[in-house]
């Protein structure tokens, strides 16, 4: 017993002479090693912004309080606000920042939640069904639904881009996952 008591404290020893090898060789090669000098990157492009223009260019004030989103075949009725392109409100349709406001002659992109009193009513929704959009003075732009899309793939993103016509596209989730396709509604005027 006492031999085996022996031996383990002499491993020991050795193992600690060691690590005090190690730990003073180490700080030897560092203290002797030569210094290198560290670049700073440089660009390789650099872009400068355009010159601003000479006179600002005026922007056209358009009211767009007060719009109203209908499909009356499903039920759906709620208000439209501007969004940011990635928040949702509860129970209040979002235009989609970029995209032309209805009736603006381009294409209109609203997303809302798919919950019961939002755009969750979409899963039932059809080609043929009929959207209207009422604008703050009572304006009504109508729509009649001519493509429905129930799981399109949400890395595809054609719909965010101009259109070259009037036209409104509804889309909402499908699952709570935000991978998941979305359900996509395109109307064209009635």
């Amino acid at each position: 017993m006492v031999t085996r008591r022996r031996a383990i404290a002499a491993a020991a020893g050795v193992l600690v002479a060691f690590a005090a090898f190690a730990v003073t060789s180490a700080a030897h090669q560092r203290a002797s090693a030569p210094k290198v000098a560290v670049r700073t990157p440089s660009a390789i492009i650099s872009v400068s912004p355009p010159p601003p223009p000479e006179t600002p260019l005026p922007t056209p004030q358009v009211d767009h309080g007060d719009l109203r989103i209908k499909v009356a075949e499903v039920g759906i009725d709620l208000p439209v606000v501007e969004g940011d392109g990635y928040n949702a409100p509860l129970y209040k349709a979002v235009h989609y920042p970029g995209t032309s406001w209805p009736g603006e002659g381009g294409r209109s992109v609203i997303y809302a939640h798919a919950r019961a009193g939002m755009f969750g009513p979409l899963f039932g929704a059809g080609a043929g069904m009929h959207i209207e959009i009422t604008g703050p003075a009572g304006v009504v732009q109508r729509y009649v639904v001519t493509q429905y899309f129930a799981r399109w793939p949400v890395t595809d993103l054609r719909w965010l881009r101009p259109g070259d016509h009037e036209e409104i596209v509804l889309t909402t989730c499908t699952t709570y996952n935000y991978n998941d396709p979305r359900i996509v509604v395109v109307g064209e005027p009635a």
